[in-house]
C-alpha cells in the first residue's frame, strides 16, 4: 500500500496524509479537506519508482539454480481535481494507483517453482464531494471505483527423470468497489486535525490455471486430483484502513504527525504453484497481520514562493519471519522523503519529492513440498526509491 500518491506526501514520508488539505491531492487522502481550497485546481503528477529485491540462498535450499534478482523500474502517476459548486459544497475526482506490486524474477533461479512473475495492480478512480458544516469542521464521502490486474508464474518440475521445466500461468482482472471517509476539524486557523478511512475492496479474480511444457506424469497427476482444469478463486480483499493526522503552523514552519491502521489480516492474497503431485489444490494463502503507521514531517517556507519539506515514516511488518514467502517478501518499512514546493505563478506550483522506503535484510524459508523443494535465504538490502514530479494548476 503505496503513500506516494503525490509529491507533497512523498516529500513529507506521508506526514499531514488527512491533515494537511494544501493541494488536490486532498480529494483521496481527505475528501473533507477539498472545503480549504480555493476555486479549480487540478493536480498533474508523475512518478518513477525503482525497487531493489535481492534474494542469497543458503545450505539448506535444495533446489539448483542462481540467486534471485527482482530489482525493476517502474513508471506511476496520479491526477486530481477539485471544483466548487456552492460555499458549503466541494466536488473532486482522483485517479490513481495506491495499492499494487510486482515482482520479475531470473528465469533460473532457485526459487523458480513457487514464483518466476507476480503482479498485484491496482488502478482507482474515486469521485467525491466535501461539505462545511460550520467555521471548523468539514466532511467528506468518495466512491473507490477500483480495477485489478492479477498475474503470477511459475516454473513446474515435471517428474520425467532428465526433462526439462514446464510453467504455470494464473491471470485475471477484476473490478471492485469500496469507499473513503474523510473529517477535518480546525480547531483554530494555524491548527486542523484530519482523519481518512478507506474501506475493504473485494476483488473477485478466479480463472483456470494454464500449463505448457508438462510431461505426462504430471499431466495425469493434475488430471487425477482435478487441480489442472480446475478454476482457482484468487479472491483480494484490499485492506481497509485509517490514518488520524495534526497539523500545526509555527511562523514559517508547519509540522505534522500520523498514526494509521491498515487491516492486512483479511488481505487475501494467494500464491499459486505447483508443489505436490498429490495435492488437490495449486494455491496458498501467506498468513499476514495487521500494521501500524506513524509519521512525522516539516515544511519550511523560505520566502513566498519556496518551501521546503522533510518526513519520516515507520510501518511494522505484516508478515512474521516464519511466514515470509518468495513472492511477497515484506518486513517494516521505514520512509525517508524530502523535496520542495516552487510557486512560480500565482495560478501555477511546481511539486518535486524523494522519498528512500527501506526494509532491510529478511529471512526467508519455503518448502510446500518435493516439486518446488526447500528454499531459504536471505534478501538483502530491500528497498524502493520513489522521485516525484506534480504541477498543481488554479484555474
Amino acid at each position: 500500500m503505496l503513500y506516494e500518491i503525490s509529491s507533497a506526501d512523498t516529500r513529507l514520508g506521508s506526514a499531514g496524509w488527512s491533515s494537511r488539505a494544501e493541494d488536490p491531492s486532498t480529494a483521496f487522502t481527505n475528501p473533507a479537506g477539498m472545503s480549504r481550497l480555493c476555486g479549480r485546481q487540478i493536480e498533474f503528477g508523475s512518478q518513477a519508482i525503482y525497487q531493489h529485491v535481492d534474494f542469497y540462498p543458503n545450505s539448506s535450499t535444495t533446489v539448483s539454480g542462481s540467486k534471485g534478482e527482482g530489482c525493476k523500474f517502474f513508471p506511476s502517476g496520479g491526477t486530481f481535481y477539485v471544483q466548487p459548486v456552492s460555499d458549503n459544497l466541494t466536488l473532486g475526482l482522483s485517479v490513481l494507483s495506491y495499492l499494487g506490486a510486482e515482482l520479475v524474477y531470473n528465469g533460473d533461479w532457485v526459487g523458480r517453482y513457487y514464483v518466476r512473475k507476480t503482479r498485484l495492480q491496482t488502478f482507482s478512480c474515486v469521485p467525491s464531494a466535501a461539505y462545511r458544516i460550520n467555521d471548523q469542521l468539514s466532511v467528506g464521502v468518495g466512491v473507490n471505483v477500483m480495477y485489478g490486474m492479477f498475474l503470477q508464474k511459475s516454473a513446474v518440475r515435471n517428474l520425467e527423470p532428465g526433462a526439462g521445466d514446464g510453467s504455470l500461468k494464473v491471470s485475471n482482472n477484476r473490478f471492485g468497489v469500496g469507499g473513503v471517509i474523510g473529517l477535518l476539524y480546525e480547531m483554530t486557523p494555524c491548527t486542523r486535525f484530519g482523519a481518512q478511512y478507506l474501506t475493504r475492496v473485494h476483488i473477485g479474480f478466479k480463472n483456470k490455471p494454464e500449463f505448457r511444457n508438462i510431461g505426462p506424469l504430471l499431466t495425469r497427476a493434475l488430471a487425477d486430483t482435478g487441480a489442472g482444469n480446475s478454476k482457482i478463486n484468487l479472491d483480494a480483499n484490499i485492506p481497509q484502513s485509517l490514518i488520524l493526522s495534526a497539523y500545526h503552523d509555527l511562523d514559517c514552519w508547519s509540522l505534522m504527525a500520523d498514526i494509521g491502521w491498515q487491516q492486512w489480516s483479511k488481505f487475501q492474497r494467494i500464491s499459486i504453484a505447483v508443489t505436490n503431485p498429490a495435492d488437490t489444490t495449486l494455491s496458498f494463502t501467506p498468513k499476514l497481520e495487521d500494521c501500524w503507521h506513524a509519521a512525522l514531517g516539516a515544511e519550511f517556507r523560505w520566502n513566498e514562493d519556496w518551501t521546503f519539506s522533510a518526513g519520516i515514516a515507520y510501518d511494522s511488518s505484516i508478515v512474521k519471519p516464519v511466514n515470509m514467502v518468495l513472492d511477497f517478501p515484506v518486513g517494516h518499512q521505514w520512509r525517508y522523503g524530502t523535496g520542495f514546493r516552487w510557486k512560480l505563478t500565482d495560478d501555477l506550483k511546481l511539486d518535486f519529492a524523494t522519498e528512500l522506503q527501506w526494509q532491510g535484510n529478511l529471512r526467508c524459508s519455503q518448502g510446500r513440498g518435493p516439486l518446488a523443494g526447500v528454499v531459504s535465504g536471505n534478501f538483502r538490502d530491500m528497498y524502493v526509491y520513489f522521485a516525484n514530479m506534480n504541477l498543481i494548476w488554479a484555474f
